[in-house]
């Protein structure tokens, strides 16, 4: 196949299983770790807020950027070191492969945060396969001034992005884990979603369980579409 592919992933419950806390609350947590009593409370509230679907997501931007004016490049690579520990052996070798055998463009497509993100892939030492990682991206200037840049912050904006790739591109694949997907996913020639824990949205598209089962899924349809 030539590189006229591209598969965009999201972040957060796609590339890595959530446990107790999605990526931008393990910061937030790991922030208040070494932060004063306020700003443990805050945390823990903040954290339990967008737990419960509190926050529509542009109130959920402003109150991320403030609760991450304390945080640093290194705890951004502790929480990236964190999530690349969730992911297996065979997870990470079926993007590998996936990408060897379709020389596919990867991106990554996410409400969160890019930081995150290339903290998480080049622990796993996988940072590489990825040509372009767009979302939120955090700015380290003097410690307790870090300050925040908004590329795509709302589901529309995801499948605006993939839209714009479409003249660069004969194939466009999307995966997913929940609601906030759905319009890259309807956009893209293969929506996929990935439910690691059994508790994904009940939808339309065809839903995998491990990382390996959907790269293998993706070979097979870029096989497929091809020989058309």
């Amino acid at each position: 196949m030539n590189c006229d592919t591209c598969i965009i992933f999201d972040f957060d419950g796609t590339l890595y299983p959530i446990i107790d806390f999605d990526s931008e609350q393990l910061l937030v947590h790991t922030i208040a770790q070494t932060s004063d009593e306020v700003f443990r409370k805050e945390a823990q509230r903040f954290i339990a807020d967008d737990q419960a679907g509190c926050f529509l997501l542009e109130d959920f931007h402003l109150r991320y950027a403030a609760m991450t004016r304390g945080s640093t490049a290194a705890l951004v690579d502790e929480v990236g070191r964190h999530l690349a520990g969730l992911l297996s052996c065979d997870d990470r070798t079926s993007l590998v492969t996936l990408k060897k055998e379709s020389r596919a463009d990867f991106a990554i497509f996410t409400c969160g945060t890019e930081n995150l993100a290339e903290a998480f892939l080049t622990h796993l030492g996988i940072r590489d396969l990825f040509t372009s990682i767009r979302g939120k991206r955090l700015h380290f200037e003097e410690v307790g001034n870090t300050t925040m840049t908004i590329d795509i912050h709302t589901p529309e904006a995801k499948r605006r992005a993939l839209e714009a790739l479409r003249p660069c591109y004969r194939t466009i694949v999307a995966v997913g884990d929940g609601p906030t997907d759905i319009p890259m996913l309807e956009a893209a020639d293969l929506g996929l979603v990935i439910d690691w824990n059994a508790q994904a949205m009940h939808s339309n598209f065809e839903t995998h369980h491990s990382l390996p089962s959907l790269c293998r899924r993706i070979a097979a349809y870029l096989v497929s579409a091809a020989e058309a």
